[in-house]
Protein backbone atom coordinates (compact mmCIF):
# COMPACT_ATOMS: atom_id res chain seq x y z
CA UNK A 1 0.00 0.00 0.00
CA UNK A 2 1.14 3.51 -0.77
CA UNK A 3 0.98 6.42 1.62
CA UNK A 4 -1.36 9.18 0.49
CA UNK A 5 0.99 11.92 1.69
CA UNK A 6 3.94 10.55 -0.31
CA UNK A 7 1.90 9.83 -3.43
CA UNK A 8 -0.05 13.10 -3.74
CA UNK A 9 1.46 15.56 -1.26
CA UNK A 10 -0.14 18.57 -2.95
CA UNK A 11 -3.61 17.07 -2.57
CA UNK A 12 -2.95 16.21 1.07
CA UNK A 13 -1.91 19.81 1.79
CA UNK A 14 -5.01 21.07 0.00
CA UNK A 15 -7.34 18.70 1.88
CA UNK A 16 -5.72 19.62 5.21
CA UNK A 17 -6.21 23.33 4.54
CA UNK A 18 -9.82 22.84 3.41
CA UNK A 19 -10.73 20.69 6.41
CA UNK A 20 -9.07 23.17 8.78
CA UNK A 21 -10.97 26.07 7.20
CA UNK A 22 -14.22 24.15 7.77
CA UNK A 23 -13.35 23.50 11.42
CA UNK A 24 -12.88 19.77 10.79
CA UNK A 25 -9.42 19.64 12.38
CA UNK A 26 -10.05 16.24 14.03
CA UNK A 27 -9.76 14.64 10.57
CA UNK A 28 -6.49 16.36 9.64
CA UNK A 29 -4.08 14.03 11.55
CA UNK A 30 -5.53 11.03 9.70
CA UNK A 31 -4.19 12.38 6.41
CA UNK A 32 -0.55 12.09 7.50
CA UNK A 33 -0.78 8.33 7.99
CA UNK A 34 -3.49 7.48 5.43
CA UNK A 35 -2.68 4.61 3.08
CA UNK A 36 -4.22 4.24 -0.35
CA UNK A 37 -6.22 1.01 -0.55
CA UNK A 38 -7.21 1.46 -4.20
CA UNK A 39 -8.12 4.08 -6.77
CA UNK A 40 -10.61 4.32 -9.60
CA UNK A 41 -10.94 6.73 -12.50
CA UNK A 42 -13.66 7.27 -15.10
CA UNK A 43 -12.04 9.12 -17.99
CA UNK A 44 -15.34 10.02 -19.63
CA UNK A 45 -16.67 11.65 -16.45
CA UNK A 46 -13.21 12.93 -15.44
CA UNK A 47 -13.93 11.60 -11.96
CA UNK A 48 -11.77 9.51 -9.67
CA UNK A 49 -11.89 8.07 -6.19
CA UNK A 50 -9.12 7.31 -3.72
CA UNK A 51 -10.19 4.60 -1.27
CA UNK A 52 -8.26 4.84 1.98
CA UNK A 53 -7.32 1.92 4.23
CA UNK A 54 -9.30 2.11 7.47
CA UNK A 55 -9.47 0.23 10.73
CA UNK A 56 -12.12 -2.47 10.96
CA UNK A 57 -15.48 -0.77 11.55
CA UNK A 58 -16.90 -0.97 15.04
CA UNK A 59 -19.42 -3.82 15.44
CA UNK A 60 -22.29 -1.37 15.58
CA UNK A 61 -21.51 -0.07 12.07
CA UNK A 62 -19.85 -3.11 10.46
CA UNK A 63 -22.92 -4.38 8.61
CA UNK A 64 -24.35 -1.13 7.34
CA UNK A 65 -25.11 -1.05 3.62
CA UNK A 66 -23.67 2.47 3.31
CA UNK A 67 -20.20 2.72 4.88
CA UNK A 68 -20.03 6.49 4.33
CA UNK A 69 -21.72 8.53 7.04
CA UNK A 70 -20.85 11.98 5.75
CA UNK A 71 -19.53 13.67 2.64
CA UNK A 72 -17.76 16.99 3.09
CA UNK A 73 -17.94 18.92 -0.18
CA UNK A 74 -15.10 21.09 -1.44
CA UNK A 75 -16.05 20.91 -5.10
CA UNK A 76 -16.49 24.56 -6.05
CA UNK A 77 -13.02 25.73 -5.13
CA UNK A 78 -11.05 22.49 -4.91
CA UNK A 79 -12.68 19.78 -7.02
CA UNK A 80 -12.88 17.13 -4.31
CA UNK A 81 -15.18 15.63 -1.72
CA UNK A 82 -14.03 13.94 1.50
CA UNK A 83 -15.99 10.92 2.73
CA UNK A 84 -16.02 9.94 6.41
CA UNK A 85 -17.24 6.60 7.78
CA UNK A 86 -19.57 6.07 10.73
CA UNK A 87 -16.64 5.74 13.16
CA UNK A 88 -15.19 9.11 12.13
CA UNK A 89 -12.39 7.71 9.94
CA UNK A 90 -11.54 9.04 6.52
CA UNK A 91 -13.10 6.69 3.98
CA UNK A 92 -11.95 8.25 0.73
CA UNK A 93 -11.56 11.28 -1.50
CA UNK A 94 -13.62 11.81 -4.63
CA UNK A 95 -11.92 13.85 -7.35
CA UNK A 96 -13.73 15.81 -10.06
CA UNK A 97 -11.79 17.41 -12.89
CA UNK A 98 -8.44 17.03 -11.12
CA UNK A 99 -6.00 15.94 -13.85
CA UNK A 100 -3.07 17.01 -11.66
CA UNK A 101 -3.94 14.42 -9.02
CA UNK A 102 -4.91 11.72 -11.53
CA UNK A 103 -1.52 12.15 -13.24
CA UNK A 104 0.34 11.74 -9.91
CA UNK A 105 -1.70 8.64 -9.07
CA UNK A 106 -0.89 7.11 -12.46
CA UNK A 107 2.81 8.02 -12.21
CA UNK A 108 3.05 6.27 -8.84
CA UNK A 109 1.11 3.21 -10.09
CA UNK A 110 -1.61 3.80 -7.50
CA UNK A 111 -4.12 4.02 -10.36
Amino acid sequence: MQTLALTVPGLVAEVKAALTAEGRTALVPQLASANIESCTYDEEADAGYIYLARPTPSPHFANLAAPVAETIAFFGEHGFFVDVDHDGHLFGIELLSRPDVITKLKESNAL
